[in-house]
């Protein structure tokens, strides 16, 4: 066991070394990973699903792939949810990661998918969603409405005009401001969002990063019904053979 020990740790140093030394960006996943990969199997015992929520079909996560091999998707991505019946008490999860859209997405492979609404769009529709001119928040703003309204009559219809687009301006800063949190998350993403159907992949809770948390602003984000049913059937055209429904006669 201690020839097995020494060995693995000169492996280890040469793989790394040579790492720095070729592709900085992966030596630096690599050794991040590698420390929390550590952190997980030394608290596997005490982590428990149920301090998760419930996580929907179709909603978004961030979680860590870990270190893959060759092609297989690897290191913190953006994954879509697929299981249709989750439950806090159920340790896995099954995804399909999310990768940011690049020049080679122009022409799309035939089991990828992009998001008619990218997560960052998403985001900012969760914040004006959030939206209600009678709280306390938006207070200032309503009175203004308020006022603008019942003096209508005194003002051209270019004034008016003038003074709604202002109110209108007023209510855009006032949404930003107040979700903050979801605005600045979404201020760190890129536009553009493609959905890896063929790295499908059922993963232990464990590696979610977030949200993990019903406050959380990612959490409650979800893709539309039309691109979730779209990458269903991209990833069921891609796996299920061509003849399905005949073979499925035949063993009936």
């Amino acid at each position: 066991m201690t020839k097995l020990y020494t060995s693995l740790v000169k492996k280890y140093v040469r793989f790394t070394k040579a790492l720095n030394e070729t592709n900085l960006t992966n030596y630096n996943r690599f050794i991040k990973w590698l420390y929390n990969f550590i952190h997980l199997k030394a608290n596997e015992h005490k982590f428990k699903s149920t301090f998760l929520p419930k996580y929907e079909q179709g909603q978004i996560l961030f979680l860590d792939f870990g270190c893959g091999i060759g092609s297989e998707f690897s290191y913190p991505h953006y994954a879509v949810v697929i299981n249709s019946d989750d439950m806090k008490k159920n340790p896995i999860i099954t995804v399909m990661p999310l990768t940011s859209k690049k020049a080679k997405h122009n022409v799309l492979m035939p089991w990828e998918h992009e998001l008619t609404r990218p997560v960052p769009s998403l985001l900012a529709e969760k914040a004006f969603n959030n939206f209600d001119l009678d709280s306390e928040d938006y207070k200032t703003l309503r009175l203004d409405v308020i006022e603008l309204m019942n003096h209508k009559k005194d003002y051209t219809d270019d004034q008016f005009k003038e003074k709604y687009t202002s109110l209108v301006n007023k209510g855009v800063e006032l949404i930003v401001s107040t979700n903050q949190d979801i605005m600045t998350f979404r201020d760190k993403m890129k536009e553009g969002s493609i959905v890896e159907t063929n790295h499908i992949r059922t993963i232990d809770k464990a590696r979610i990063k977030f949200p993990d948390k019903r406050t959380h602003p990612l959490y409650g984000i979800r893709i539309s019904d039309s691109d979730l049913a779209n990458i269903l059937y991209l990833h069921t055209s891609h796996t299920l053979p061509k003849n399905i429904d005949k073979l499925i006669e035949k063993n009936v």
